[in-house]
């Protein structure tokens, strides 16, 4: 696998609802950053405590890659669309957020190093 798809690979894992909450503890790097639609950040072991605490994972995927690049031999840049469906203390949300995510490559593995999400009504025919 070339590191591209290694990367995608990792982004399909995340959007895995069996695996999200825990994905960021054996994937991201030491000072990883997931900053929520509020503009606050949270780390690893707080998004994995956030999702296993009020949230019910119904359904997440990838839905659009809008620009993949690498920076350089051990930073990417991705930014996709992640369709999103999950209850929120008692609130069903089908969401639809832009997401950008920075990979880092560490001792030869690709790390999640940020990760920001737009808040859930994101309008794909921006991008084309």
């Amino acid at each position: 696998m070339n590191d591209k798809e290694t990367i995608i690979s990792l982004l399909n894992e995340f959007a895995n609802p069996k695996k999200m909450a825990s994905f960021f503890a054996h994937n991201a790097t030491p000072d990883f950053l997931f900053i929520r639609p509020s503009g606050n950040p949270i780390d690893a072991k707080g998004f994995e405590q956030m999702i296993t605490g009020d949230i019910v994972q119904e359904k997440a995927e990838i839905t659009k890659i809008h620009r993949f690049e690498f920076l350089s031999e051990n930073i990417a840049l991705c930014i996709f669309t992640l369709g999103s469906k999950f209850t929120y203390k008692g609130t069903v949300n089908d969401d639809l957020p832009t997401v950008t995510s920075i990979f880092k490559k560490v001792n030869n593995v690709w790390k999640i190093h940020w990760m920001q999400r737009s808040t859930g009504n994101s309008d794909l025919s921006l991008w084309d």
